[in-house]
């Protein structure tokens, strides 16, 4: 029972660390792939989301706009034949031309005002009736309140009706004001298209539909958008926070926070696979104290940041460097047993020694301790002797890898 107390244990303190790391390592990609340049990224960010966010409106808009046209030419279609059948039961009879005067039965409808109005009245549309293509009854005013009585039908208009018999359903300007409009052709006894009858509503009417959608559906989009970028900034800054808190803001390496973190995920590896090794270096730079003091701090930082390139372009990808407090770096080795890990340190040591540092071109040294990760180990167990090996190193007279 207490064997199964202690993998099930042992399983969630794993979990939790690959959820840490796997969150460390989210907050270092999207640091280093997108906020290196920060400035221009946010801007690029905002600007594709704008522009996306318009791109989607216009083409919303769009569509909103053709489907109240599609609601109102289906509306008109229908007054235009309520239209036809009230002329029918008001007037019957054929339509026919007399004495250049249309007639519908026996009722001139030049200038005849009575059925266009009662039709105006029943449903808030303009109505004409045009003889030949010419206006000679209508609900249509200009600016004067006078009827415009004797104006012409549009060439589209008259080219599908009069010449094609055909209906017409399209937008008009009619005294400044956007209408959908519905025209057919009146024919005689003989089947000659002699004229027209319109109808035709204004688009103010349908202003509620579009109301309706944008509340429906533009307004939660934008919303939508809003929240996005919003999500994006805080990923952001929290990738940037996270980032920080585990990053040496001089050398750009790991800092003491996420070491510690990654030799507890090597450890719980090393608790569930009996046969995983990892092993550690800790580095010292050997009198750095006398760089600080005779070439300025800024030629101290220099060198530090030096040593961790040398030490980033002779390690894998899976090793972890840190600093783990001034002079001193931390290098943690997953899958390397003790004696692969003396090896590289040993040369990481001479290529420290080699190398030629700052703008003064110092010869500067490093000092070794090496130990791998024992079954009895705690964290401080194995930091202390890593800490006892880089000490011992320092009493042979610096420049030496030690194992401990």
């Amino acid at each position: 029972m207490e064997k199964k107390k202690l993998e099930l244990l042992q399983k969630k303190k794993k979990s939790i660390h690959n959820f840490l790391d796997t969150m460390y390592r989210l907050a270092g990609y999207i640091v280093h792939n997108f906020l290196s340049s920060k400035s221009k990224f946010i801007l690029f960010f905002i600007g594709l989301s704008i522009f996306l966010a318009l791109l989607v409106g216009w083409i919303s808009a769009r569509c909103t706009y053709h489907q109240v046209l599609e609601v109102a030419t289906l509306h008109v279609k229908k007054d235009l034949n309520m239209f036809e059948v009230l002329l029918n039961l008001k007037y019957p009879g054929e339509w026919q031309i007399l004495n250049g005067r249309l007639y519908k039965g026996k009722v001139l409808i030049n200038d005849n005002f009575e059925i266009v109005d009662f039709f105006e009245k029943a449903t808030g549309n303009t109505a004409t009736v045009f003889l030949g293509d010419t206006r000679v009854t209508t609900t249509i005013r200009n600016e004067l309140g006078t009827r415009i009585i004797g104006t012409k039908v549009s060439p589209p208009v008259a080219q599908r009706v009069l010449q094609q018999g055909k209906e017409y359903y399209g937008i008009a300007d009619i005294l400044g004001e956007k209408y959908i409009t519905a025209y057919k052709p009146i024919k005689d006894p003989s089947g000659k298209i002699i004229g027209i009858l319109y109808t035709g509503i204004s688009l103010k009417k349908f202003t509620p539909i579009q109301q309706k959608f944008y509340q429906n559906i533009i307004i939660p989009y934008i919303g939508l958008v809003l929240l996005f970028i919003l999500n994006g900034f805080l990923i952001f800054f929290w990738a940037r926070a996270v980032n920080l808190s585990i990053i040496d803001p001089l050398t750009k390496v790991y800092n003491r926070r996420y070491i510690i973190h990654k030799i507890k995920q090597e450890a719980l590896k090393k608790q569930t696979q009996k046969d995983y090794e990892f092993s550690a270096l800790l580095i010292d730079v050997d009198d750095f104290k006398k760089v600080n003091d005779t070439y300025g701090h800024a030629e101290g930082d220099r060198v530090l940041k030096e040593i961790t390139e040398i030490i980033k372009q002779r390690i894998r990808n899976q090793d972890i460097l840190g600093r783990w407090g001034g002079e001193e770096f931390i290098l943690v080795c997953p899958e390397t047993p003790l004696e692969k890990a003396q090896i590289l340190a040993d040369h990481l040591r001479k290529l420290i020694e080699k190398h030629n540092f700052g703008e003064k071109k110092l010869k500067i040294t490093a000092s070794f301790g090496v130990t791998s990760w024992k079954d009895e180990d705690t964290l401080d167990s194995f930091l202390n002797r890593l800490d006892k090996a880089l000490y011992q190193g320092k009493i042979k007279g610096k420049n030496c890898v030690v194992i401990f």
